[in-house]
């Protein structure tokens, strides 16, 4: 617990109230694993399945923050990723949290600029309620940002969590390097590449700054794509994956209705799914021995994302037991679909069940796991 002394108790009063609305939800904090690599809430695991919500803090009608939240919370998103705009009414901002909090998802919010007392602020505001993703993404505001944190850190009595948008090609540790803030780290590929392609800290999660949105960037993704880039963030080690529809905040009532329910963003559901009925999260690209796949292992079993519908062969030895089971999950539907046994070789080969032209292209989870080294037995990927 962290002690406030009489400077930030003043900076806070002179910012704002201290209180926050009545009847809050608690939701459980999100904590860093002690391994560093992924979250966990109330001591349970937790995937960073996002929505980038551009006009959430802005909007005007609190029936259509209300519906956004709902439509989010029923795809099983878990997060809220929003700017707060430049003088922007923290009353709102409260609505918005306590909204997300009754509907199971935390906000990730990024403010405007930074300004003095702006931490301490928020830090006595929200105390670890809120996810707050510091800068502007152009890696020149490191040392403001800094200062804006280590308020937050001060005043908010607990640890909340807390990020740093890198310029381009850039992690978070690249600007403001091994900050007591820093929770965990943004990596940024490139403009909407939504690929991670190395570890970027070695004791913090880290995530996809910013992934290819469905519809948008530079040009149209599809759900194919959305579920592409996704997998690829989970399946390179990132703690999860942030999603974007630019319709979603259109003004045009139609298109953000028909944005919110894009195939890309009811198909996320899915990877919760499976990550929620897996444990595997450390990635073991060494035991892939032939194609195109990302590997990801677990204690008794071990996943691959082929991004396509093509063969692939995986070093099956590296699991224990004599008797393997294995599973194809359908991203797309999240149905499994039962491979039988498999035997265990320095490379055995797979192939995704492909039916016919629909399939061709499509991207298949292989699930093998282990049957008599299984501490419990594994129900069906994708499972509760």
């Amino acid at each position: 617990m962290k002690i406030r002394t009489l400077g930030v108790a003043l900076a806070v009063v002179l910012a704002g109230p201290l209180t926050v609305a009545a009847g809050t939800p608690a939701l459980p904090p999100l904590q860093v694993t002690p391994d560093g690599r992924s979250f966990t809430a109330g001591g349970e695991p937790f995937l960073w399945l996002a929505d980038s919500a551009a006009g959430l803090l802005s909007a005007d009608d609190p029936a259509e923050v209300a519906h956004y939240l709902d439509v989010r919370a029923a795809q099983g998103f878990t997060v809220v990723r929003a700017p707060a705009p430049e003088g922007v009414d923290w009353t709102r901002v409260d609505a918005a949290v306590d909204g997300a909090a009754q509907r199971g998802l935390r906000l990730a919010i990024t403010p405007a600029s930074p300004r003095p007392g702006l931490g301490e602020f928020l830090g006595a505001r929200y105390g670890d309620r809120v996810v707050w993703v510091l800068g502007d993404g152009t890696g020149h505001d490191g040392g403001p940002w800094s200062a804006v944190a280590s308020g937050i850190a001060a005043a908010a009595g607990d640890d909340p969590l807390m990020t740093f948008t890198p310029a381009p090609g850039r992690a978070s540790g690249d600007t403001v390097g091994d900050a007591p803030w820093l929770s965990f780290a943004l990596v940024r590929s490139g403009l909407c590449q939504g690929l991670l392609t190395r570890v970027v800290d070695a004791h913090r999660p880290f995530l996809d700054a910013r992934p290819a949105h469905e519809d948008g960037c530079a040009g149209p993704t599809d759900a194919l794509g959305v579920r592409r880039a996704a997998y690829a963030d989970v399946f390179s080690g990132a703690a999860g994956h942030t999603y974007g529809h630019p319709g979603a905040w259109a003004e045009d009532a139609d298109v953000r209705a028909a944005a919110l329910r894009d195939e890309g963003a009811t198909q996320l559901v899915h990877l919760r799914a499976l990550t929620d009925s897996r444990s595997a999260r450390t990635p073991a690209p060494e035991l892939l021995t032939e194609g195109d796949a990302g590997v990801l292992r677990g204690p008794d079993h071990l996943l691959a994302h082929a991004p396509a519908a093509d063969g692939f062969a995986l070093d099956t030895t590296a699991l224990p037991g004599d008797e393997l089971r294995a599973w194809w999950f359908d991203p797309r539907t999240g149905e499994p679909v039962d491979a039988g046994t498999v035997p265990r070789s320095p490379s055995t080969a797979f192939f995704p069940p492909v039916t016919g032209p629909a399939d061709a292209d499509q991207d298949w989870v292989l699930v093998v796991d282990a049957v008599d080294g299984a501490a419990v037995p594994l129900a069906p990927p994708g499972s509760p």
